[in-house]
């Protein structure tokens, strides 16, 4: 990985220190662009590491941290051979994030929580349903937000998006 990934690894889990609110999850946001755009081992060590060194510093090593780690590890896997030819925008670039959150909270939430406490998967499912409406709107600002500075065409398209609002601005002063 180069220094901004490393950078980000340090950003995204300081920021996850911090639970601006429950499940607060900018990891995607980097992911996404490494998956895309670096070797096929880097976005799943991102994700894995990730997870891996939170648990250290909050909750300790155990049997949900294998779990969480190394599903966000192939889902990062899964993404990078998804991308690879794909031009990058933000439409596939949230979907593709809303996707992995749904598989990811499937996985970590309703189906180990039924294995963990032996919860009915109802009512694990049924639990899961706000944690993982917050985990999609976190996800979906933490692609818009940082995903660009990590993927040049999506950076392109945010510059693009500015000078159209300030065409349109410029416009409507003219008309006033």
């Amino acid at each position: 990985m180069n220094f901004k990934y490393l950078t980000g690894f340090l950003v995204a889990n300081l920021y996850r220190l911090l639970r601006v609110f429950p499940n607060s999850d900018p990891l995607m946001g980097f992911i996404l662009p490494a998956a895309k755009n670096l070797k096929w081992w880097k976005a799943p060590l991102f994700a894995f590491a990730s997870m891996f060194v939170f648990d250290i510093f909050t909750s300790g090593i155990g049997l949900w941290t294998w779990v969480t780690a190394s599903t966000y590890a192939l889902i990062a896997l899964g993404f990078h051979f998804y991308l690879k030819e794909k031009k990058s925008t933000f439409k596939l670039f949230i979907s593709s994030g809303v996707f992995g959150v749904l598989i990811f909270d499937l996985i970590t939430g309703p189906i180990m929580s039924s294995f963990l406490f032996k919860q009915t998967f109802l009512i694990a499912i049924l639990g899961q349903i706000p944690f993982t409406v917050m985990h999609l709107i976190s996800v979906v600002f933490g692609i818009v937000i940082i995903s660009p500075f990590y993927d040049a065409s999506l950076m392109k398209e945010v510059s693009q998006m500015v000078s159209s609002v300030k065409n349109t601005y410029k416009n409507l002063r003219l008309q006033l």
